[in-house]
Formats: structure tokens, C-alpha cells, sequence
């Protein structure tokens, strides 16, 4: 019986910190079957391991050790490995530490639930490498920080601010780096690091520039689709870059429904064995709606519920109006599509009255008229007028200079990379 999701996600981890003490440790080979040895353990490891899963555990330690300076085939027993969840039974105890996740224990309930009580929410991480030799003095200077900065007198977060810093210090001068993985896509050339919250200046992400490179695009046709009354796809999808700091980041940005809500998934895109750029299989995270509120009020002229009630009828000037500037405004590409209902091309006004008749009909009457199900259209008709105020907010954005710093916080904020000091997120290296 295959593993379960949870399960395969726990073991595919574990498979990678054991390549990499592989690779580190025992010198083993990172070509394609180059270490058979390598590969029946990761087999152990991972059971379900398939091709583009061994693929990517060889490219994640290649990055790993191209990061730390190791020449591939040689030896060092300089490193110590760690699952974030706990010991591998493939690698010696005494290769193993546990000082990240005695940071986490270090904080107290409180500051734990501003995480919501999850380490992952506060570090990414998924494995981690440390020297041996500086392990000791590390757990020390913690215990010296909490001792110092765990006082009732303070802010929990100063405590975690602190701890951050000197994480942050121990990943710059490598003797600590906390790693979070992504599968690496067989089409992918080579995998890619990059330090997270370790240099993003003194204060403030400074973003120089981003650059919408797609149309923002989706679909005003209102059609039937399997009995039920629907879009023409639900999803918003464009591609984008910005430049912060040293890197330059191109993704993919789709928003579309999830359940009843709203749901923002970015992903990495990078280059491929043959040239060009290429979606990352795995999401670089999502902007929770409450995140997402805050951007769009933040760079856009409206919240976004701006509008959106129960009656829609209430609004359908407005609506009007919103439509037609952003179908005429030309500051950023958009595609609507086919503006059509029930195959038959309509006028932008024509798409606000027809869709807003839908909205207030009683789903009786729809099956009666249509014979289809208005199941849950009322809730996708919200989340494509909630598309016209992301929109609207990047409209906004580029006419007030802010376009780059729209694109690179949201990114930011989806991968959990910090934007600014008071920001509480552990750092890590990224390997995707």
C-alpha cells in the first residue's frame, strides 16, 4: 500500500538529509547512479522513491554542497544532520543535533502561539546542517539570549527577533543552515539556493524593480459545465519577476477558488534543461486572505469585500464602471477572454446585468430555465469580481511607482521571507 501524503512528505525529507550526508560525509558520487550504495539507501528511506525523486535528491545536494564548498567524492566529518522532526535512523546519532529544535523549545507557550503553535510557521525549515565543533558554543550563546531577553518586562517578540539575528549570523557565517526543500523538476537544468531572510537590508525589502511579464488572465464567459452553471475557468494566472537584494525572481502568480474561499498560490518558475523559464511543480507558498486584504488595501484605492454582499444589485454601476476602466486601461497587459454568456458574445455591461440576474435567482428557477444547477455560483461570481480589484490594485500600484514592491512583497509574504526587522520568520536556505 503507498504511503500517505503526510508520510511520503516526512520520508522524502528524511531521504534528502541522508543524500546529503552522503554526499558530505561519505563522499558519495551525485551523478545518476554514480553511488548504487546511495540509492538502495535512499530506496530504504523512501520506498516510493520514483525517478524525478531521485533526480531531485542528487540536485538538492549538489546546491548543498556547491553552497558550503565541498568538492563532490570527498570527505568531510565536519558536519552534523538534522530531520526538523526528528532523528534518521540512516545516519549515526552522533552525526546527528537537535540545536534548531531547541530554539523552538527555548520559546515560551506565548510566543509559540504566535506561530499558532507550529515550528514550521516560524521556521520553514524542513532538514538542517551544523559544524560539530561550533554546536556547543551555539546552544550556549541560546541559553545565554533567553536568559537575558526571556523577561516578563518585554515583548515576547524581542526574544524571537534576537534568536532570528542570531540564527541569521550563523547562516551567513555557515556553521548553521537551516534548509527548505522543494522538489527539483527533472526539466530543471540544475537547483536553484537562495539565502531567505539573511540580507534583505536594515530595515526594509528594498524591491528595484518587478516586471508583470503575462497577461493578468481570465475568463468573463459564463457557461454550463457538467450540469452546473459556471466560468470559464475560475482562476486568475499571470507571470512576474522582481529583483531584490541579489536575486532576481521570476513566478507564477494564480488566483482561484478553494472550496467556498479565495485561495493565492505563487511558484517558483525557473529555467529549464532546454532554455526558457518553467513552473515549479511545488507552490512557493500561498497569501492567506487576510494577507492578501491587507496588499490589496495597501497598493490598491479598495478593500477586497469593496462592493461584494449578498446583493450585488446594490453595486452594479459601480461594478460596471470598474470593468470597462480596466478592459480600457492600458498601464498593465490583462486578457478577459471570451465576454460571453451561454455562448453568445456579450458587451461588458451586458456581462454585469446578466451574471448579477444569475446572482439573485433562486436556484429553482435556474434549473427550471437552464436545466443546470446553480450550485456554487454566487460564491465564483465573488471571486471573479474580487479578480477585478486585484487588478485594480496593480493598476494602482504601477501608477504610483509601486508595481515592484506589490509583486516582491507578495512573494515575500507567501514564502515566509521577511520583509522588515520587527518581521518574525526564521532564516533558511531555500532549495527548489
Amino acid at each position: 500500500m503507498a504511503a500517505g501524503k503526510g508520510q511520503q512528505k516526512a520520508e522524502q525529507e528524511k531521504a534528502s538529509i541522508v543524500a546529503f550526508y552522503n554526499a558530505i560525509a561519505k563522499g558519495a558520487s551525485l551523478e545518476y547512479d554514480g553511488s548504487m550504495e546511495l540509492k538502495k539507501t535512499l530506496y530504504k528511506v523512501y520506498p516510493d522513491m520514483n525517478d524525478e525523486w531521485y533526480r531531485s535528491f542528487l540536485q538538492q545536494s549538489k546546491a548543498i554542497i556547491g553552497y558550503i564548498g565541498h568538492r563532490q567524492g570527498s570527505k568531510d566529518n565536519s558536519w552534523s544532520y538534522a530531520w526538523y522532526d526528528g532523528p534518521t535512523q540512516e545516519i549515526p546519532r552522533t552525526d546527528q543535533t537537535d540545536v534548531i529544535n531547541g530554539v523552538w523549545d527555548s520559546f515560551t507557550t506565548t510566543q509559540q502561539r504566535l506561530f499558532g503553535s507550529k515550528k514550521d510557521s516560524w521556521n520553514t525549515v524542513d532538514v538542517y546542517i551544523a559544524k560539530k565543533n561550533k554546536i556547543t558554543k551555539m546552544k550556549q550563546m541560546i541559553k545565554t539570549l533567553e536568559e537575558e531577553f526571556q523577561d516578563d518586562n518585554l515583548s515576547p517578540e524581542i526574544y524571537i527577533g534576537v534568536i532570528n539575528s542570531f540564527m541569521a549570523q550563523a547562516l551567513a557565517d555557515k556553521i548553521l543552515i537551516p534548509i527548505s526543500l522543494k522538489l527539483v523538476s527533472k526539466s530543471a537544468a540544475r537547483a536553484t539556493l537562495k539565502e531567505t531572510n539573511l540580507d534583505v537590508g536594515p530595515s526594509t525589502l528594498v524591491v528595484k524593480e518587478g516586471i508583470i511579464e503575462s497577461p493578468l488572465k481570465t475568463n468573463f464567459e459564463i457557461f454550463t459545465k457538467g450540469n452546473e452553471l459556471n466560468f470559464n475557468t475560475n482562476s486568475m494566472t499571470f507571470n512576474v519577476n522582481f529583483t531584490a537584494g541579489k536575486y532576481t525572481t521570476p513566478y507564477y502568480w494564480e488566483t482561484r477558488m478553494s472550496g467556498n474561499n479565495q485561495k493565492t498560490e505563487l511558484k517558483d518558475r525557473f529555467v529549464g534543461v532546454r532554455g526558457g523559464l518553467t513552473n515549479a511543480k511545488a507552490q512557493a507558498g500561498s497569501i492567506p486572505v487576510p494577507l492578501m486584504k491587507d496588499l490589496v488595501k495597501e497598493f490598491g484605492r479598495y478593500d477586497l469585500d469593496h462592493n461584494i454582499g449578498t446583493k450585488l444589485d446594490n453595486h452594479k454601476s459601480d461594478w460596471k464602471k470598474l470593468l470597462k476602466e480596466l478592459i480600457r486601461d492600458k498601464s498593465i497587459p490583462k486578457d478577459f477572454g471570451s465576454m460571453a454568456i451561454f455562448g453568445q458574445s456579450v458587451t461588458p455591461d451586458q456581462f454585469i446585468d446578466k451574471a448579477f440576474e444569475l446572482d439573485n435567482m433562486k436556484p429553482a428557477d435556474i434549473k427550471l430555465l437552464y436545466n443546470v444547477s446553480k450550485s456554487q455560483f454566487s460564491a465564483k461570481l465573488r471571486q471573479k469580481l474580487r479578480q477585478l480589484l486585484i487588478m485594480d490594485a496593480f493598476v494602482q500600484a504601477k501608477k504610483n511607482g509601486k508595481l515592484a514592491d506589490f509583486i516582491g512583497h507578495s512573494y515575500f509574504r507567501a514564502a515566509k521571507m521577511n520583509l522588515s526587522q520587527a518581521d518574525l520568520s526564521g532564516p533558511f536556505v531555500k532549495i527548489s
